[in-house]
């Protein structure tokens, strides 16, 4: 995976300087830092940008529950620099505590609210990567007939599927497509279930968000002739049999963005949104032709130019109806 390295590289070394920030950063996982998904995206995005230059120390906390999300908060308030918690679901938390703490500075993700002079928030437009992925997926299936195995029908999760439906229909007009929520981000099991009904109805590629997203790649790569367009290019790697192509979020350019903030003395109280314009994400295509024609690897990346040269392309997606 050359080009995956060489992309993330080149994206970084252009966002990232190598000016120290903050001595410390915490960030709050409600899995593991390896699921493949949400979790691993960030903590990778956060060592790349160390490996090219961001000087912090760099805690991971993993696996904290929502109940126990407002105790680890506070445990950690005080100790590091900047705390941020990588997931909407301890909002709540995050609020009680951020107000108990108010010196401490935090971030939260993904959110377009605005917390506190105490808090960043961060929001992928992943209307963005999810349109991609959509003019992909119109144009590989062989039968017309798509599966989206989707998380939560809010946040950046429904922005996805919305710019998703965007791509396919306008790639493939024709192209029909099943939908069906787990109403989680973890629920590998119910992704599998949900993946391997939309194969057993006719569908030949299959899509989904968030960490749960590896149970339905295990059903596509159980099958024959699926594949799979990834969120993650972890799934890529991982997976190179049947997933064609994969987008991710770049974070550490995210993490970047905030440590310049707090160096120039700004605390918090605003929302950084994250878009190919802005370096917020990057995408890798699979090598494999069988899986990815060039003809299909060009539509994407026209598409991709596009959305890099100008921000807010798909503000439309906040009116796309879901079947």
């Amino acid at each position: 995976m050359k080009k995956v390295t060489a992309l993330l590289l080149s994206l970084m070394m252009l966002m990232m300087t190598c000016a120290a920030f903050a001595e410390s950063v915490a960030v709050v996982y409600p899995s593991s830092v390896d699921d493949k998904g949400w979790c691993q995206a960030m903590d990778s995005g956060i060592r790349t940008a160390i490996d090219n230059g961001l000087e912090i120390d760099y805690t991971p906390v993993e696996n904290v529950d929502t109940a126990n999300a407002a105790n680890i908060l506070q445990q950690l308030a005080g100790e590091y620099d900047l705390v941020i918690i990588h997931g909407a679901q301890f909002s709540a938390a995050l609020s009680e505590v951020a107000e108990e703490y108010p010196e401490q500075v935090f971030a939260v993700g993904t959110s377009d609210a605005i917390f506190g002079d105490n808090v960043f928030s961060y929001m992928p437009q992943s209307e963005e990567p999810g349109y991609v992925n959509g003019i992909i997926a119109g144009l590989i299936t062989k039968v017309n007939k798509v599966g989206i195995v989707g998380s939560t029908d809010g946040g950046d999760s429904a922005r996805y599927v919305r710019g998703f439906v965007m791509g396919l229909k306008a790639s493939n007009p024709d192209c029909e497509y099943m939908l069906s929520w787990t109403n989680s981000f973890g629920d590998t099991a119910g992704a599998g279930d949900i993946a391997q009904t939309q194969i057993k109805a006719g569908c030949d590629v299959l899509v989904g968000p968030a960490q749960q997203a590896i149970g339905a790649i295990r059903a596509v790569a159980a099958s024959e002739n699926v594949t799979f367009v990834g969120q993650t290019i972890s799934q890529l790697e991982d997976f190179p049999e049947v997933v064609v192509a994969a987008a991710d979020y770049a974070y550490g350019a995210v993490v970047s963005a905030i440590l310049e903030q707090v160096a120039g003395g700004v605390t918090g109280g605003i929302c950084i949104p994250m878009n190919y314009n802005n370096g917020g994400f990057v995408y890798a295509f699979s090598e494999n032709a069988d899986l990815l024609p060039a003809d299909v690897q060009a539509a994407a990346q026209e598409a991709l130019s596009a959305l890099e040269a100008t921000p807010d392309t798909l503000a439309g997606y906040v009116d796309v109806e879901l079947n």
